[in-house]
């Protein structure tokens, strides 16, 4: 993927829903702007995937200026190995977010992109620590107490995924030192991400034998 510019910035946290922009004769020819819905700490874009795109320019309307793209996600599931997003950037001081949305022509109506920005609270690098993985980050992502933020409870996470990767075991749901994560790959260098309810661990892994 050629997101690397966000390689470090993937957190998953619950944010507000947003609401899906009506399409115009504009996007139609190849763009579409959409307003980011929530507040200028956290929001959340939809855009519809129907009918596939081919280099479409996607432009972010964001509520604040501090505000980086933290999370992306599509519906329905089957959906996540359909789309790419590439040539992300920042422009007007950090309030509008643009890139290129490339995505499969058959898509049927009801398929969404969503992409979630926020301003990230505390995070740590943690790729010192050998894990098996690379890129490893540990994130808060605001919400709970966070006693399992740091990087002998990052490494953890990655190991265990790893562990069960290796032994074809399912690797979306499971525990570390009494903390459940629920896993998923996601469309970065940094491909897996483990939420927690107060944290995103955050690494690079395979994702196929």
């Amino acid at each position: 993927m050629k997101l690397t510019k966000f390689a470090r910035l993937a957190p998953l946290a619950v944010i507000a829903a947003g609401a899906l922009a009506a399409p115009t004769a504009a996007q139609a020819a190849g763009s579409q702007t959409v307003v980011c819905k929530g507040s200028e700490a956290r929001c959340t874009a939809t855009i519809s995937l129907a009918g596939g795109a081919s280099a479409k320019t996607l432009k972010i309307e964001l509520p604040g200026t501090n505000l980086k793209l933290i999370g992306v996600n599509s519906t329905p599931a089957y959906t996540a190995g359909a789309y790419d997003l590439y040539d992300p950037n920042y422009a007007l001081g950090g309030s509008l977010f643009t890139s290129k949305l490339s995505a499969v022509k058959s898509l049927p109506k009801g398929a969404k992109l969503i992409l979630k920005f926020g301003t990230p609270e505390r995070l740590l690098n943690c790729g010192g620590i050998h894990t098996g993985v690379g890129g490893l980050i540990i994130e808060t992502t605001g919400l709970g107490s966070t006693p399992a933020f740091g990087c002998p409870q990052a490494a953890g996470v990655a190991r265990t995924w790893l562990k069960r990767f290796n032994a074809y075991q399912q690797v979306e749901r499971f525990s570390v030192r009494g903390v459940a994560y629920r896993c998923k790959v996601v469309p970065f260098e940094v491909n897996i991400n483990c939420t927690s309810n107060s944290t995103l661990v955050a690494f690079s892994a395979p994702t196929g034998h």
